[in-house]
C-alpha cells in the first residue's frame, strides 16, 4: 500500500473501533419484503422506495451483477443480495470485509469479497457488473479520474454507477455554528482542489498543515470527470435529500440533524455507462 491507502485503513479500522455507523451490519432488515420484491411480488420496500437513488439502483437487479466499491460494512451488500443480486465487495479494509461476511453468514447468502484499492480494479474482469455502487469514499482519492476508469471497463454497456460525494466548498467550512437566528459558515480556504489539512487549530486548510487523508474535489472535477470516462447523468441529488427534510422547528437549533435541514452535506449521483451523442 502507499501512504494513501494507509492512512485510508487506519482512518476507517479506528472509526470501526469507535463503532462509526457505516461499519456496522444491517442484521435486521425486512426479509420478508425484500423477498417478496426480488420474486417480483412486491415493491421495493421503505426507506428504499423514497430514495432515487435506491430506486434506479436497486430496481430489477435480481440475477444482476453488483460491485460494492469501497463499501464495506455488511449494509447495502446485504440489501442488494436479499434482492437476490451476484454481489462483489472490494474495500481496503479487512474489518469491513468481516462486516459484509457476518451479514451473509447471517442471512444465509454467498458473497465474494475482495480486499483491494478502488484505484486498481486490475483484479475485476471487463464489463462483468450491471451496478457498481460506492457509498462516499471517493473522498479518499487524489485523482478522481483513476476511480471513473476502472469503474467504466468493469462496468457493462448501460450499467449504473452510483457515488456519494462531499459538498464542494461547504466541505472546507471548519466552523458551522448556529448564532440564534442563522448559520454562519468560516472558509478559511479558496475553492479549488486539494488534500485537505488541518493546522493545529481546528482550520481545515488546502496550503498548510497536517494531512488528514481526504481531498476537496471540485464540483465540476467531479461531473466532467464522469462523462470524460464515457458516462452520462442519469441523476443527481443533495444529501440529504430535500424530500426526506424533517421540520426544523421539530429539532434542536445548532444540532447535526437541524443544521442538515439547511446545509446539505453531499451530493449523490447517477451515471450511465455509455457517451451521449453530441450533435454538431
Amino acid at each position: 500500500m502507499d501512504e494513501i491507502a494507509r492512512i485510508n485503513r487506519e482512518i476507517t479500522t479506528r472509526e470501526k473501533a469507535e463503532g462509526a455507523l457505516y461499519t456496522i451490519p444491517w442484521l435486521n432488515l425486512d426479509v420478508p419484503a425484500l423477498t417478496a420484491c426480488r420474486n417480483g411480488k412486491g415493491p421495493l420496500p421503505s426507506p428504499y422506495d423514497n430514495d432515487p437513488v435506491d430506486q434506479l439502483m436497486m430496481a430489477d437487479v435480481n440475477g444482476k451483477k453488483v460491485l460494492l466499491l469501497a463499501g464495506g460494512g455488511g449494509q447495502q451488500s446485504a440489501v442488494f443480495c436479499l434482492l437476490g443480486a451476484s454481489v462483489t465487495v472490494l474495500d481496503l479494509t479487512p474489518g469491513q470485509l468481516e462486516a459484509d461476511s457476518t451479514a451473509a453468514k447471517h442471512y444465509g447468502y454467498p458473497i465474494e469479497l475482495i480486499e483491494g484499492d478502488m484505484r486498481d480494479l486490475s483484479c475485476l474482469p471487463s464489463a462483468h457488473f450491471d451496478r457498481v455502487y460506492q457509498p462516499i469514499s471517493t473522498l479518499y482519492v487524489p485523482d478522481l479520474k483513476v476511480v471513473y476508469e476502472g469503474v467504466s471497463r468493469v462496468l457493462k454497456q448501460g450499467g449504473l454507477y452510483f457515488s456519494d460525494y462531499c459538498f464542494p466548498g461547504l466541505y472546507l467550512a471548519y466552523d458551522i455554528r448556529w448564532d440564534g437566528e442563522a448559520y454562519t459558515l468560516r472558509i478559511a480556504s479558496p475553492y479549488r482542489h486539494g488534500a485537505v489539512l488541518e493546522d493545529g487549530t481546528g482550520k481545515f486548510s488546502l496550503s498548510k498543515g497536517e494531512f488528514l487523508g481526504e481531498f476537496n474535489h471540485l464540483l465540476s472535477e467531479i461531473i466532467n470527470g464522469l462523462l470524460k470516462s464515457g458516462f452520462r447523468l442519469r441523476g443527481l441529488w443533495e444529501s440529504p435529500h430535500p424530500a426526506k427534510m424533517i421540520d426544523p422547528d421539530k429539532l434542536q437549533p445548532g444540532s447535526e440533524e437541524h443544521r442538515n435541514q439547511f446545509i446539505p452535506f453531499g451530493i449523490s449521483i447517477v451515471v450511465e455507462k455509455g457517451k451521449l451523442r453530441c450533435s454538431s
